[in-house]
């Protein structure tokens, strides 16, 4: 019995002069493991939030896109004629003794064309 007992002695002897050195040994490959686990995880969490970011700049854009599209559709006229906004002019209107003036005229009917809206002459 005291051969197992001193056998059981040295073993614990043993293993406690080890333990450190083995942990020491073991540690920096443990540390290298971790940290490059730990990076890996960053870059694909910065990975997945940049990916985040541009779904929403997407997201966000398209919105704008749709929107605008309504209201472009929404100023149409049955037959696709684009209406301006309200509080715009109408017509281009000239008196009746200015459109005798053929440069009055002219110039009134070109501002028409480049408006979208017809001419109106109007009684003085």
């Amino acid at each position: 019995m005291t051969t197992e007992n001193d056998n059981d002695k040295q073993a614990a002897a043993l293993i406690a002069a080890l333990g450190p050195k083995v942990a020491e040994a073991i540690l920096p490959a443990l540390q290298k493991q971790v940290e490059e686990q730990i990076g890996g995880v960053l870059k694909k969490n910065d990975e997945l939030l940049d990916k985040l970011a541009k779904t929403r700049e997407l997201d966000a854009l398209d919105r704008l896109v749709a929107a605008a599209d309504s209201q472009q559709r929404a100023r149409l006229d049955k037959d696709g004629t684009f209406q301006p906004k309200s509080g715009g002019p109408t017509s281009v209107r000239l008196k009746k003794s200015d459109a005798r003036d053929v440069q009055s005229y002219r110039a009134a009917k070109a501002e028409a064309e480049r408006l979208g809206i017809p001419l109106e002459i109007i009684a003085d």
